[in-house]
């Protein structure tokens, strides 16, 4: 191993692209002239990862709305295959994204023989568990950072190693002001258009319901970078054009302004837990998708938050429950009453204790480093 050593990375939407950039800093820290190449989103090329193809074009949610992404993803999947077949790197790390990697990326590296190490483990214990076999004749070791998942594959026979969660660099030196001082209520609806235009209206409607109780009432959304502002500002009644601020800022600066969020299932559940914030988490897919997915969901709740506690600490309002009726009557029980409101920030203070230390992205740097040696 030397530090010239190419490594390919394939993230996907806009968690993917934050954890690759935050990698390849690691890596480069270790290994100044490594040359990283892959598929990934502006974070990753700003941390110099020479892009093949933009992640942004692959983010899809649901069973059913692949179909209409088929075209760019069979544009991405050609892209990564002709990429690794003619540049032959040393070794090819996935970032979470399993339909995409495990399907259409890690086979065509096993067949050029690339090693694979995948950081951030697909959801396996969730549903679908029969993909750990995949994932075992696939990759060399697998980096997990919830602390359940080593205990989860180790079981099963798979080289796995814990590195901790990325996001507490992110929230390492936040500081959480008093409520008093954090005005707004956000809206976090996701990072991807379609669950975009499924969960703001939703979100939307609900405010507007609360607002009519409580006028006086601001709300923020945060937009992610892969989604155009005005995307989003289309989509606002004018009723709330005066109460909403949009935001174009890391997720982690923008919860510094809020006491209490409406978010999308996903990782920025759990940054919402670091950052203290009692929540609502919502999620809902067409039918089709949520029919076939419910019946392959082996674990009893749908947000991070909920899974690590392994306990309901925030309500979560899924497909026929989120309705904006039942979005604001969560909001008025739980922001509005002060003895639910201080429960729930407690139960996120254990949280944040539960998943250990800072340090995921040089961890696992350290890991994949070391596979590197081992395939010399």
């Amino acid at each position: 191993m030397n530090s010239k050593n190419h490594i390919v990375i394939v993230a996907g939407e806009d968690s993917g692209d934050f954890h690759g950039a935050n990698l390849a800093v690691a890596l480069r820290q270790q290994l100044p002239q490594i040359r990283l190449s892959g598929i990934g989103g502006q974070k990753m090329e700003e941390n110099e990862v020479e892009l093949i193809f933009p992640s942004a074009r692959l983010a899809v949610v649901g069973i059913t709305e692949v179909i209409g992404c088929l075209p760019d993803i069979l544009a991405g999947c050609r892209a990564i295959r002709k990429h690794l077949r003619e540049t032959k790197p040393d070794l090819l790390v996935l970032i979470d994204f399993p339909d995409f990697n495990l399907h259409l990326v890690a086979p065509y590296a096993l067949k050029l023989k690339i090693p694979i190490v995948y950081y951030i483990s697909p959801q396996v214990w969730a549903w679908r568990q029969g993909r750990v076999k995949s994932i075992n004749k696939l990759v060399e070791k697998i980096l997990v950072i919830l602390p359940f998942e080593e205990e989860f594959y180790r079981r099963r026979g798979v080289a796995v190693e814990y590195v901790g969660h990325p996001l507490l660099d992110e929230f390492k030196s936040f500081h959480c002001k008093p409520r008093s001082e954090r005005p707004y209520i956000a809206l976090i609806p996701g990072s991807r258009r379609g669950e975009i235009k499924r969960l703001l209206p939703l979100m939307l409607t609900a405010v507007q319901l609360y607002s009519r109780e409580k006028p006086n009432t601001r709300f923020l959304i945060p937009v992610a970078p892969s989604i155009d502002i005005e995307f989003i500002k289309e989509m606002i009644p004018t009723c709330l054009t005066d109460k909403i601020t949009l935001l174009r800022q890391p997720l982690s600066q923008a919860l510094q302004k809020v006491s209490f969020a409406l978010v999308t299932s996903g990782t920025a559940t759990l940054e919402t837990a670091l950052a203290e914030v009692p929540m609502v988490v919502i999620y809902k897919v067409n039918q089709l998708s949520y029919q076939l997915g419910k019946r392959l969901i082996s674990v009893p709740y749908i947000s991070l938050v909920n899974l690590i506690a392994e306990k309901e600490i925030v309500p979560e309002l899924i497909q026929d429950n989120a309705l904006p009726e039942k979005i604001a009557a969560k909001i008025r029980s739980l922001f509005d009453n002060p003895e639910n409101y201080h429960k729930i920030c407690c139960e996120l203070k254990t949280l944040k204790k539960k998943l250990g230390k800072a340090g995921a992205p040089q961890r696992a740097a350290d890991a994949i480093i070391a596979v590197l040696k081992e395939n010399g």
